[in-house]
């Protein structure tokens, strides 16, 4: 091996011929490099201003679309292609379970995600069809037609009367029944949504959340009112245990409702079918509502009242506080960190590209998450915690891990609004035109 005194000169036969023996695993289409190196090596003491050199440097300048400057640092640290060492071999697994992983959770959060979504449009069908009023008209109707039964059947009607008020007496009771089991069942997914699914979205989160925030108070121990947060996580806890023995037990798991006490108190006082007399009409139409409502309470027609719907409908409406971070935070971010993993895994994947190293790579991740969560912003640029968000859905997220997978469109976005705001700075104090 020819020596040179220059060190300019023999770092560039060195690098030279790394490129060239990278070049043999058929990156190049011709041997002008090779022929090259040749012809610098039949140099006695070479300097940089000789054209043998100047000509390798031409050469291997050229070999830069072709090798990066990341695969010659790469080749300088002594790996070489194909290289399946143990360490190599460790870090391609473990970026391929950090991908597995990323994609089963971010499958998982856009679940959540999307049933939120689910269950937020149907209540705003809910609150914009005016379900109270509607509510309510259909318990009026059942009573009217119950009291127009009782009365038809006090007064001896004929058969065909009794027949016809039955059949409509039972096909209110039918509407009714689904009104209020199509809000009912609507309340439970919603709560159920806001203190489960969407606060512990993941396996075990739940568990280790009341694990490590729940008091050591035993079961039955008096509350401590002095600390609220604290009395609210017990509380909650605890809920959840009394769930889980109830679910795996034979008894029934439903709560003990309001109207159940009531009933049993009063018997079926209330449930009697009474002919309306000539003062009926002088009543309090307040008071026959609210027998109305008891009544078809204890028979099981209906579970809520037509009062707390609209109190239960504004509860149920904090949901877009529940799926703001979902949308704006945390599933940008995570899309755009799985495009930075799915790009590097596109360069593990070919053998004549150097793995990147680990910083590198944590960096790429962090930065395509960033990129995802500046895209949300961008997308909603006048959204706030508690705003309507359920109208970002795929697109986003789409777009946020096409920002991570390829930074470059992200930074031209970013240089392009760069351009935009200058160009509308230099506006300020310039006469309007009009």
């Amino acid at each position: 091996m020819t020596t040179f005194h220059d060190p300019l000169v023999s770092g560039l036969l060195a690098d030279a011929k790394l490129v060239a023996g990278y070049g043999r695993y058929g990156v190049f289409k011709d041997g002008a490099l090779f022929a090259a190196i040749g012809d610098a090596e039949k140099l006695s003491d070479a300097s940089a201003s000789q054209p043998e050199v100047v000509k390798l440097q031409t050469v291997l300048n050229d070999c830069s679309s072709t090798v990066p400057f990341s695969t010659l640092a790469a080749l300088r640290t002594g790996w070489s292609p194909g290289d399946m060492s143990r360490r190599t071999a460790l870090a391609t697994y473990f970026l391929i379970a950090l991908s597995v992983t990323m994609m089963i959770v971010i499958g998982k959060l856009t679940y959540v995600y999307n049933r939120g979504v689910s269950i937020n449009a149907e209540l705003q069908e809910i609150d914009n069809n005016d379900f109270s009023a509607r509510f309510g008209q259909s318990i009026r109707q059942v009573w009217a037609t119950k009291k127009q039964l009782s009365s038809a059947a006090a007064q001896q009607a004929s058969a065909t009367d009794l027949t016809l008020l039955k059949d409509a007496y039972y096909n209110s009771v039918d509407s009714l029944h689904s009104l209020d089991q199509r809000f009912s069942s609507l309340l439970v997914r919603a709560q159920g949504f806001m203190t489960q699914e969407a606060p512990f979205p993941l396996w075990g989160m739940q568990w280790a959340y009341c694990k490590f925030s729940a008091s050591s108070a035993k079961a039955g121990a008096p509350l401590d009112f002095s600390n609220p947060r604290q009395m609210a996580i017990d509380q909650f806890c605890g809920q959840q245990i009394v769930l889980a023995q109830q679910q795996s037990g034979t008894e029934n798991s439903q709560p003990l409702k309001q109207s159940d006490f009531d009933c049993r108190n009063n018997g079926n006082t209330q449930g009697g079918m009474q002919v309306v007399s000539s003062t009926g009409m002088v009543e309090d139409v307040n008071a026959d509502f609210d027998e109305a409502t008891r009544d078809l309470q204890c028979e099981g027609v209906i579970t809520i009242t037509p009062n707390s719907i609209s109190t239960l409908t504004l509860q149920a409406r904090t949901l877009s506080e529940v799926l703001s971070p979902y949308a704006l935070w945390i599933l940008p971010a995570l899309y755009g960190a799985l495009g930075g993993i799915m790009f590097h895994m596109r360069m593990i994947l070919n053998p004549l590209l150097p793995n990147p190293p680990l910083s590198r790579l944590i960096h790429r991740i962090a930065l395509g998450g960033l990129a995802g969560m500046i895209l949300a912003w961008f997308m909603a640029p006048g959204t706030k915690l508690g705003g309507e968000v359920t109208g970002i859905g795929f697109s986003l997220f789409t777009f946020a891990f096409l920002f991570g997978f390829s930074l470059d469109i992200f930074f031209a976005i970013l240089d392009q609004f760069v351009s935009m705001s200058v160009a509308g700075i230099k506006k300020f104090g310039s006469p309007t035109v009009a």
